[in-house]
């Protein structure tokens, strides 16, 4: 009964198990599949959009083009151009919005992209109404200059997109080589589980057959042995004496009860004391029945005298004694021992019958993982040089695997006639036994002709049972492949591209700088001498064009800062906060003293920083505050530092566990309303006329490009008419 109890604990735990693990491993292997599909499709989704972007503005440059031409030429040909590509250009743009919807920050984008769109089009709307092209020379230049203006925008616009693109095509591409990677991996854990699982339960039901051919055995023999004595064979023997009415019991009767030889009458009702009460009708009408005529065999339970239950059997059948009496001669034996060996062996069949079943579900699980990783596996048993291929194997080469005849060979017509050489190389070096590395092989599949790419790695594996053989896997990655080379041109394109900006930066730093010098030089010199001889209007054109000249010139420098803000070249270094702060007032000093400012600042933290970035940030903030200050009140600064942790702060959700510093700039300023907290961070982004407040609408985006270079974030929060607060985050 112990053995019994403690084989059925093991062979139940073990399916148990079994099932847990099935179930488990196929979880994990869909989830792994599923992420797998789900980075194909974002990064395809990045090239969607990517290409949308550059349709766009292809578009948007052919209309400018063809409103340039009518408006140069006058060509009727030109105009009727324009409405086929103006309805071109609103259908990208609503492709393009379809594209984005999940991501809010390209929605920011593309709410921006399609108001200057919009503006783009209309502005090609008034050229395209008006029949008689006659544009004074002022009004060309100024529809002309106003057309580039907006395409500016839209390419800038475009261009921070494509950015946000190629981010997130790294990023998402980075995790579909992460997930590629681990995949073999996952099946190779799955396959060592399933075979581990098998090899256990084989073992558990190898020693149980083992157990059972003993126990076989044993019972044989004690068969063999109630033929010779009553005490091996635990049973007895009792007579009924018919004329007498006198019941015989042996001594190995009382015995088998747990009792001394006759320690109690010899009747049936002293007997029946020890049988179970649910069996004591049947045992005495069994008992009485044999004693009228020949029966069979019954069986009964009794209680011992230590309380165990027993089963026992009983038979009898009538003897002529040599004296020619009729004696009925019965036999009663313990068969519990047979008894428990039956449900054990009942129980063990039940549950290699489940395991059988487990195993089925098992092979059926692998053939379908195999078809939804798009991989397939063979075996090489080097001993008796046997190939075994899957089913799913067979069908990455195109072939039918009800009609494959399983011999190496037959795959060869469908490689690639480049990569026969490789295969062949390779089989060799299998066969040597030495070792192997992964490799891509091209095949043309026998179905359908298809070119498609196959990656290909094998692994020594010892078995005690099979011995010495190898398992390869191959799994088809031509979509990977052929978006792994599409990536690597375009890589080869941004390169190209950001070679261009570069020389851009250049030519803004000098080339456009001094023609612009040269002109506010001869416009200096020209109010100096000959101001006065103007007439008034003069003066006026005089004034603006030295204004539009010092704006542009604040332009061309704010965007340099831009520029240089988005490098990330720079070496970090310890920079003492205080002293930024001190130098930036040292700096600012006049615009504070003719405002009447007040700055209170708290002592300020020492971070690892780029020096100059953190000047212009500061720099930019306290100006910032002075410039939207109150007509009739003072500018008061406060700034307030404190130490957080990521989680504390949503914006910073995404950055892991880290501590940041937390420094607040808040003012008393004209605020904002709260709604354009974000758009405030926009390049180019103004609140307020030029007439009313000056700058470039340049400073905050200059803000937040050097927290992003930092890894830190700045966010704000404004109420119109009684200030702005400016809150920076910053690694500590």
């Amino acid at each position: 009964m112990t053995f019994l109890n403690r084989s059925l604990f093991f062979l139940r735990l073990i399916f148990v198990v079994a099932i847990a693990l099935v179930f488990f491993l196929s979880a994990l292997s869909y989830k792994h599949l599923e992420n797998l599909n789900q980075s194909n499709e974002m990064v395809n989704h990045s090239f969607d959009v990517s290409l949308k972007l550059e349709e766009l503005h292809a578009h948007l440059k052919g209309i400018e083009t063809e409103r340039r031409n009518y408006i140069l030429t006058g060509d009727r040909h030109h105009r009727a151009l324009i409405p086929p590509m103006d309805k071109t250009i609103r259908r990208v743009v609503g492709e393009l919005s379809l594209l984005l919807y999940k991501d809010p920050t390209q929605q920011h984008n593309m709410m921006a992209l399609q108001s200057a769109v919009a503006r783009k089009l209309q502005i090609v709307g008034e050229t395209y109404q008006r029949d008689n092209i006659t544009y004074t020379q002022q009004e060309l230049i100024y529809s002309l200059t106003q057309g580039n203006q907006v395409m500016d925008q839209i390419s800038k616009r475009i261009d921070s997109m494509l950015v946000r693109e190629k981010d997130l095509l790294e990023r998402r591409r980075s995790e579909l080589l992460f997930s590629q990677k681990n995949t073999p991996v996952y099946l190779y854990i799955i396959s060592l589980f399933s075979l581990a699982l098998l090899a256990f339960s084989f073992y558990r039901i190898n020693r149980d057959v083992k157990q059972q051919k003993l126990i076989n055995r044993e019972l044989q023999l004690s068969l063999d042995t109630l033929n010779l004595s009553e005490t091996v064979g635990e049973y007895g023997i009792w007579t009924f004496m018919p004329d007498s009415g006198v019941y015989t019991f042996s001594d190995n009767i009382y015995r088998l009860l747990g009792l001394e030889p006759q320690s109690f009458p010899a009747t049936v009702e002293h007997y029946m004391e020890h049988v179970h009460p649910e069996d004591q009708k049947r045992f005495k009408d069994n008992f009485h029945l044999m004693g009228t005529k020949d029966t069979g065999p019954f069986k009964f339970r009794v209680i011992r005298r230590d309380g165990q239950q027993r089963h026992f059997q009983a038979t009898g059948k009538y003897v002529n004694t040599l004296t020619g009496d009729q004696v009925l001669l019965g036999i009663i034996t313990d068969v519990s021992h047979d008894i428990e060996n039956r449900l054990k062996l009942e129980g063990i069949n039940w549950v290699l019958t489940e395991r059988n079943k487990n195993l089925s579900i098992s092979n059926q699980t692998f053939g379908e993982a195999e078809k939804i990783g798009n991989f397939g596996i063979w075996h090489w048993f080097s001993k008796n040089d046997r190939f075994v291929f899957s089913d799913n194997f067979i069908r990455l080469f195109g072939y039918d695997p009800k009609r494959f005849e399983h011999r190496l060979k037959n795959f060869m017509p469908a490689i690639h006639p480049d990569d026969r050489s490789l295969v062949i190389s390779q089989l060799q070096r299998m066969r040597k036994g030495e070792s192997q590395e992964g490799f891509i092989l091209r095949v043309d599949r026998h179905d359908d002709q298809q070119l498609r790419y196959l990656s290909v790695s094998s692994r020594k594996i010892d078995d005690a049972a099979n011995g010495q053989y190898y398992l390869v896997i191959a799994q088809d990655i031509t979509e990977e492949y052929l978006d792994k080379q599409l990536i690597e041109e375009k890589n080869i394109i941004l390169e190209a591209n950001n070679k261009e900006l570069s020389a851009f930066n250049y030519a803004a730093s000098h080339d456009l700088q001094e023609p612009l010098r040269k002109i506010e030089t001869f416009l200096s010199r020209l109010k100096d001498k000959d101001y006065t001889k103007l007439s008034e209007s003069g003066q006026q054109y005089m004034d603006r064009t030295l204004l539009a000249a010092g704006r542009m010139r604040a332009l061309i420098e704010d965007l340099l800062q831009f520029s240089r803000s988005t490098r990330s070249e720079e070496i970090f270094e310890k920079v003492n906060l205080n002293r930024v702060m001190q130098q930036v007032q040292e700096e600012q000093a006049h615009s504070i003293e003719e405002k009447n400012a007040r700055i209170v600042s708290e002592k300020l933290p020492t971070v690892r920083a780029v020096p100059f970035q953190m000047h212009q940030l500061f720099a930019n903030l306290i100006g910032n505050s002075l410039k939207y200050s109150k007509k009739d009140l003072a500018p008061e600064i406060t700034i307030t530092v404190s130490r957080v942790s990521s989680e504390e702060v949503p914006q910073l959700k995404r950055s892991g566990k880290r501590q940041y510093y937390k420094i607040v700039f808040q003012d008393n300023g004209i605020g904002f309303e709260n709604q354009y907290a974000d758009k405030i961070f926009t390049l180019f982004s103004r609140l307020h006329g030029r007439s009313d407040y000056e700058g470039t609408g340049i400073g905050l985006a200059i803000c937040k490009k050097i927290m992003d270079n930092h890894n830190g974030c700045i966010y704000a929060r404004g109420e119109e008419g009684k200030g702005a607060t400016f809150t920076v985050l910053i690694p500590a």
